[in-house]
This record gives C-alpha cells, sequence and structure tokens, in this order.
C-alpha cells in the first residue's frame, strides 16, 4: 500500500530541519559539555565534527542521493576528524574507524577517477561497477558520520553515562525524521493549498522554448499530461513533454513551452515543475497552437543546430512516424512552411556522464503552398527549437494547387496533394527524364506523349525499342521511318565511304546523291505528317542499337527536316514535341560513347544545335535516358524541367546535384518504386520536389 503523503520535500522543510537540529545540538552542547562550541578534541569530535556532518548531509548535501564523489569528500573528513583524537581514544577502536574511513575513501576514489572521461567500457567499465555501490552505501553522511558519532560517544562519555543516552536519543531522533516521513509531512502542510506537488524542476532552459526537467523517480513524463513552472520574472510556463533520458542517478525530461497567457495558476515555486491542473488557462490543443501547430498537426520534433534556409535539421522522439519524402513544416513568423524529409541521421548528446542517442531529419524546404502557384520559396529559416509538425494521410484533400492544362506527376508522399505543372506550355524549354531500367520511366513518358497530344500539340517519337507502335496503337500514329531497305542501303553507303581507296572520292560522291534523295524522301514525310490535321502522333523507329554512324545519320537527317519546316513555316507549323527514347544512342556523350572517327564527332554536335535551336519554332525535347553520363551535356544542361527516378551511378548522381541541390541528390538513389524528384519550369514547385506516382494496374499488365 502506497503512502498518500507526497513524495516530495520542499526545500524549505530541509532547511527547517537543518535549522532546528542545529539549534537542539547547541543546546544539547552546552546543557553536556558547558560551551556552546566544545573545546576538548573528544567533545570538538561529537558535537562540532561528526554530529554536524550527520545533520548537514542529511538535510541538505545529500537529500537525493549520494554521489562517489561525495563519498569520498565524507570519508576524508572523517578521517581529518580522527586524527584529532589519535593520542586519546582506544587504540583498537579508533584504528577500527580509521580503516572504515580509509577503505571507503579508496573504493570511492578510484570509483571517480575510472568513471571520468567519454566512454565507460573495457576494464574501466568494470572496475567502477565493482566500486561504485560500496563507495556510496558505505560512504554516505548518515552512515560514516554515525560510525563515528557512536565511536566518540562510547569511546569517552562510556556506556552508561546520562550524557550517552541523551545523545543516541538525539541522534536517533533526528535519523528517524527521514523514514517517518517528517519533511515530507512538512512539505504537505504547506502546499496543502496546491492540487499537487512539483513532479521536478527546470535544469536547463534552452532559448527558445526548450526545457530539460529533472525528474522525480517516482513520478512519469509522457504526452498524458501537460506541466507548468513558474520562472524567476513571475512568468509561467505551459510544457509539452518530449522524452526522458538518464542523467547521472535521475530522469531528464524534455519539452517545449510556451507562456501562459491566461489566469496564473497561483503558489508556484519558481523553477519548480507541476502537472497541469485540468481547469488551467490551457487545453491540449491549445498547447499545440500555441506551439504553432494546427489542431489535426502531431507534433514530430524540433529544429536544432546546422539548419539553413534551404534545408533544416530536426531532433524527432517519433521515428516510427518518419520516412522519406515525408512531408512536414513548421510555424517561421505567420508563414506556414513546408519541408519535405530527404535523409536521416543519428547523433549523440552527452549530459553528465550519460550518454543519450537520438536520430534526427534533414528536410529539404519546399516553401509556403501558394494555390496559385504551387510550393514558393521561402526567404528565410525557422528558429532553433522551433516545432515541426507532420499531418495526417489525407491531408491536402482540400488543396489542389493544378490547374486546368496541367500534367499531374503524382503527388506529395503520405499526403493527398497533387503535384503537376503547365508541361505544355513550357514543352519547348525540354524536359529529361532519368531512371534505371524498369523504374517507370517511359510509362511516364507515355503519359506526357497522351497529355501533349490532348493539348494540340504534335509528337514525333524517336524509337529504338520497338514499344511505342504497339502501346500507343490506339493512337492511330504515323509510321515516319524509312524503310528498311533504304535503312541497309544507307548503312552500306557509309562503310564504302569510311573504307574506300584513297579518300573514297568516288563512294562519298554515291553517298552524298544517296542522302539528297533520302533527305527530299524524308522532308515530304515530315511536312505532311506536320500540316495534316488528323495526324497527331508519328514513330521513327530506328533498327539499329548501338551509337552506329547510321542511325546517327538518319537522326540528324529527321530532326534537320523537322526543324527546317518549323524555321520556314512559322504560321503554318504546329508546336512539335520530340521524343528521344534511349537517348545515349541517338544523342550520345562523344567523350564517353567512343566515337572516335571525326564525322560521328560532327553528327552529334549537329543533332545537339538542331534540337537546342528548335525552341525558337515551337519545337521541345523530352530526352529519356539511363545515366547522364551517356548524353549529351549539351542537350541534358538546356532541359529545364528534370525528373528523375531511380538511379545509382556517381556520374549521373554528380550532374543532378547541379540541379536539385545536394539534399535531394542523396536521396535519389534510394528513391523507392514509382518515385520521382521533380523540378523545373514545367512543375508548380520552386525547389525539387518527391512526388509518388500512382501506380495503375492496367499499365502493369502491359
Amino acid at each position: 500500500m502506497t503512502s498518500e503523503r507526497p513524495q516530495y520535500i520542499a526545500p524549505w522543510s530541509r532547511i527547517t530541519i537543518l535549522v532546528l537540529a542545529l539549534v537542539a545540538g547547541c543546546g544539547l552542547s552546552y546543557l553536556l559539555t558547558g560551551s556552546l562550541v566544545p573545546i576538548k578534541p573528544q567533545e570538538a569530535l561529537i558535537f562540532q565534527s561528526t554530529l554536524l556532518f550527520v545533520i548537514l548531509g542529511s538535510a541538505v548535501l545529500e537529500h537525493k542521493f549520494t554521489r562517489p564523489a561525495d563519498s569520498a569528500v565524507n570519508a576524508l573528513m572523517g578521517m581529518v576528524t580522527l586524527i584529532t583524537v589519535y593520542g586519546v581514544a582506544p587504540m583498537l577502536a579508533w584504528w577500527l574507524v580509521f580503516v572504515y574511513c580509509l577503505t571507503v575513501f579508496l573504493f570511492a576514489l578510484i570509483c571517480s577517477v575510472v568513471s571520468t572521461g567519454p566512454d565507460l567500457t573495457g576494464w574501466r567499465y568494470a572496475v567502477a561497477r565493482l566500486t561504485y555501490h560500496p563507495a556510496v552505501f558505505f560512504g554516505k553522511a548518515r552512515l560514516l558520520y554515525s560510525v563515528v558519532f557512536l565511536f566518540g560517544i562510547f569511546a569517552f562519555f562510556g556506556v552508561h553515562a546520562i550524557q550517552t543516552v541523551i545523545l543516541i536519543c538525539f541522534w536517533g531522533f533526528f535519523l528517524a525524521l527521514w523514514p517517518l516521513g517528517i519533511p515530507e509531512l512538512l512539505t504537505g502542510l504547506r502546499s496543502s493549498q496546491r492540487s499537487q506537488a512539483p513532479i521536478g524542476r527546470i535544469a536547463r532552459v534552452d532559448f527558445p522554448g526548450l526545457v530539460r526537467v529533472e525528474i522525480r523517480p517516482d513520478v512519469s513524463w509522457n504526452q498524458s499530461s501537460l506541466y507548468v513552472y513558474g520562472d524567476a520574472n513571475g512568468d509561467q510556463h505551459v510544457i509539452f513533454p518530449l522524452y526522458t533520458q538518464p542523467c547521472g542517478e535521475q530522469a531528464l525530461g524534455t519539452g517545449l513551452c510556451v507562456n501562459n497567457e491566461g489566469d496564473k495558476i497561483p503558489d508556484l515555486t519558481p523553477g519548480q515543475v507541476y502537472v497541469l491542473p485540468e481547469n488551467g488557462s490551457f487545453s491540449r490543443a491549445e498547447i499545440l497552437r500555441g506551439l504553432g501547430g494546427d489542431s489535426g498537426s502531431t507534433l514530430l520534433g524540433f529544429v536544432i543546430e546546422e539548419s539553413n534556409i534551404a534545408a533544416i535539421r530536426f531532433e524527432t522522439w517519433r521515428p516510427d512516424l518518419c520516412q522519406e519524402g515525408m512531408l512536414v513544416w513548421c510555424r517561421i513568423g505567420a508563414s506556414k512552411v513546408y519541408y519535405q524529409i530527404t535523409g536521416g541521421v543519428t547523433r549523440e548528446e552527452s549530459l553528465q556522464t550519460d550518454r543519450h542517442g537520438f536520430q534526427y531529419a534533414i528536410a529539404a524546404q519546399l516553401g509556403t503552398l501558394d494555390l496559385h502557384a504551387g510550393f514558393t520559396k521561402y526567404t528565410w529559416l525557422p528558429p532553433m527549437n522551433n516545432p515541426v509538425f507532420c499531418e495526417a494521410g489525407d491531408f491536402g484533400g482540400d488543396i489542389d494547387t493544378v490547374h486546368e492544362g496541367d500534367f499531374v506527376f503524382g503527388r506529395v508522399p503520405g499526403t493527398r496533394i497533387r503535384v503537376g505543372g503547365p508541361f505544355s506550355e513550357f514543352m519547348d524549354y525540354h524536359t529529361a527524364i532519368l531512371g534505371v531500367t524498369g523504374s517507370g520511366k517511359t510509362e511516364l513518358a507515355f503519359d506526357l506523349i497522351r497529355h501533349s497530344l490532348n493539348t494540340k500539340i504534335k509528337v514525333v517519337c524517336i524509337d529504338l525499342t520497338a514499344r511505342y507502335e504497339d502501346r500507343l496503337k490506339d493512337l492511330n500514329s504515323l509510321n515516319l521511318s524509312i524503310s528498311p531497305e533504304l535503312s541497309v542501303m544507307l548503312s552500306q553507303k557509309l562503310f564504302e565511304a569510311e573504307t574506300g581507296p584513297y579518300g573514297a572520292g568516288k563512294e562519298k560522291q554515291a553517298l552524298k546523291e544517296f542522302a539528297e534523295k533520302l533527305r527530299n524522301d524524308v522532308s515530304k514525310r515530315i511536312s505532311g505528317f506536320l500540316t495534316d490535321p488528323n495526324q497527331k502522333l508519328g514513330i521513327i523507329t530506328l533498327d539499329e542499337i548501338s551509337n552506329t554512324k547510321a542511325t546517327l545519320f538518319i537522326t540528324e537527317l529527321y530532326l534537320t527536316c523537322l526543324l527546317h519546316f518549323a524555321r520556314d513555316n512559322p504560321g503554318k507549323c504546329p508546336r512539335v514535341l520530340i521524343v528521344v527514347e534511349e537517348a545515349h544512342t541517338v544523342m550520345p556523350e562523344a567523350t564517353t560513347m567512343g566515337l572516335g572517327d571525326h564525322e560521328s564527332r560532327g553528327l552529334v554536335s549537329k543533332i545537339s544545335q538542331i534540337a537546342l535551336q528548335g525552341r525558337k519554332y515551337g519545337v521541345g525535347l523530352l530526352v529519356i535516358a539511363q545515366r547522364t553520363a551517356t548524353v549529351s551535356k549539351t542537350v541534358l544542361t538546356q532541359c529545364n524541367t528534370m525528373v528523375t527516378l531511380n538511379c545509382f551511378d556517381e556520374t549521373s548522381l554528380g550532374f543532378l546535384s547541379n540541379v536539385y541541390g545536394e539534399a535531394h541528390t542523396k536521396m535519389i538513389s534510394n528513391l523507392p518504386k514509382l518515385h520521382a524528384v521533380v523540378f523545373g519550369k514545367g512543375v508548380r514547385s520552386e525547389r525539387p520536389i518527391v512526388v509518388e506516382i500512382p501506380f495503375d494496374a492496367s499499365k502493369a499488365k502491359t
């Protein structure tokens, strides 16, 4: 059965007991020795040293617990006191008590020495564990000084003396105050006007709003309760508890606090922490609002050091809720600024000799949410210890920044916020889709093709995978490819021009004549497709699967004809999107793809320049590739909308770090399936954002 008296002992009650005990001790000294301050060593040992140390140690110095350092001091003072009566005390008894003090001193000293330092492992841990309990038990003030006190009484007054009876009664009465609960009783008498006793005291305040509380061992510190404390200025603060951690012999609670602007709770001792009464001025919902949150928000962590405008770091005590790509936010002034988790790190904090492990998240700024512009940059960072919140999974159902005519890339992971953008409006600023095989880049390209056709943009696909015609057959595509026979003839003419004797003048002339006929044929195909209102999608299938000169030659031929028609017919030519599948084949990076001959390098350079000039005439590019290292950087650096699914190679990540920044680039190699980082003119977000592409069962079957 637990006692109903409060377990907390107020400082004033301990001081009261100390003063009364000192007054009684001085009275006994005068009564038994005739002097308030005894002069004889025997009497001084009993009254001035030993009894005084029993009172001071119990009431003030060790009212909570004894540390090894306290035990060392107690034992040392005990030995010093014994030395003053060495010549007048019984030798055997004196040596027994002295050896007792010396043993405690050595145990406590060894424990203190081996426990010092950042890491307590190995033999040091074993020695500390062996010496700790004997040192703190036998070295506590009540026990050690009582042994010396009783030694002095029986050595100098005898067993049957009246002084012995009086002093033992006083000593026994004083020590009995603590197990009888007299200090708690005194505390309870004065605390009767309060609803409850303190549950701890403020150990540290980290501006702004983070507090550390030394918690009493018999109370809990959890989010089922709110707490309150008063500071030295008379202000009161309501505390939202976060977590606890060990600190020496105590538990240290961490919480976030806000000012209590309502009715003050009377009779709070400054620096002491109390459970907030049910009729307090703050409800749980109000404290969340006071911290900057909303009624449906979940408090997730608080901002820590090394945060900046582009990305914050926040310590979290709810790692079970955190995940990569998760949307979080915090209040900065009057603005609600959103961030997206891009990484997580562990760290360790040292409090005295104890260490506590934390997890903290790295979250890149998305900005404020504008219904017209989407996520817009915020120009500053939150303060230290600022609360960070997350939302429920259905968050964003009533928020829609997608406009009519926008292409929807996906949703912010864990929410219902759709992420889209005016792709067709900025189509001619070029787009790149990057990702490893199987990551979903081609399926996304099909969606962009259909979206472009719906917005009256004609699409020409350069396909080396032979998948486009079948997957897009419902769109009645037009095959713009040259015949297999012409392709074979072109390859043969190119080979003869390369291997012909004496500069191959005759062979090169034949190639030139064949190319002119082929160019006229391709030009008619392109102009017919672009001027026919019933034809929207054209597909150019290339049988080559490597960077042969024939593949480059054909690609350059089609792009040149298309660009010339757009240039020469500004009012007649519609807007055109050129989709380049396996872009490393038709737009390769010459330095990495083994293009050693001058003609091949020239073709690649010409293809890149033609593609980039297309924007002047309403011709845009959609580049699809697995690795940036193998695609012409002239093209990639001009792509103003980037969509990156999962990829691993260092070259690609190095290139993308210049596009997205370090935080988002680090997460690309860990992106789950159907997740992508999107950024650019075609996305309604001023910063890179991670999106989850909805799963489509019909696509999975194809």
